[in-house]
């Protein structure tokens, strides 16, 4: 096997990974929505919420590396993170296989517009996106979908790298 998988004293390799990997997961999405012009409904927007707070604190565990129990205790929660975004995956895919219904925002337009002509303005100019309709998919495989077991594999990575990478 690698080297660098041996389970030897690395502390810093998980939040590395982890910061990689978000960092690139953001990124596709980013990609996705400007280049590929993939428009985001809200339920995606939500999807990239975790591993926008797993930049940070991979950043911040990286930066308290000197202290192990503390950077073992942010990828702990880093772990935490991903499991809260598999769920909001999970609820994604119900939402697009219309398993359940889903909030109230898919679909429809959120405006601080202060006047009606400024909202009319807003409703004209907005394209309306909605959480049950799939514009991608790759084998038949949604992106939701992909994300459910991504952000799975993550939360498992997370709960294993502190014992198996970051112990003395």
């Amino acid at each position: 096997m690698l080297k660098f998988l041996r389970p030897h004293y690395m502390p810093a390799f998980a939040p590395i990974i982890l910061f990689l990997v978000s960092v690139g997961s953001i990124g596709f999405a980013l990609y996705a929505q400007y280049v590929q012009k993939l428009l985001p409904c809200i339920l995606c927007l939500y999807q990239r919420k975790p591993f926008y707070i797993v930049i940070g604190l991979s950043v911040l565990a990286l930066l308290l590396i000197r202290f192990p129990k503390a950077a073992r205790a942010i990828v702990y929660l880093c772990g935490l993170t991903f499991a809260v975004g598999t769920g909001i995956a999970i609820y994604h895919v119900g939402v697009q296989e219309l398993w359940w219904q889903g909030p109230a925002m898919c679909g429809g337009v959120q405006s601080g517009a202060s006047s009606l002509a400024e909202l009319k303005a807003q409703l004209l100019a907005q394209p309306i996106i909605r959480c049950d309709k799939i514009d991608w998919t790759l084998f038949g495989i949604t992106m939701p979908t992909v994300n459910v077991f991504f952000s799975a594999a993550l939360t498992v990575f997370c709960l294993i790298a502190p014992s198996r990478w970051m112990k003395k």
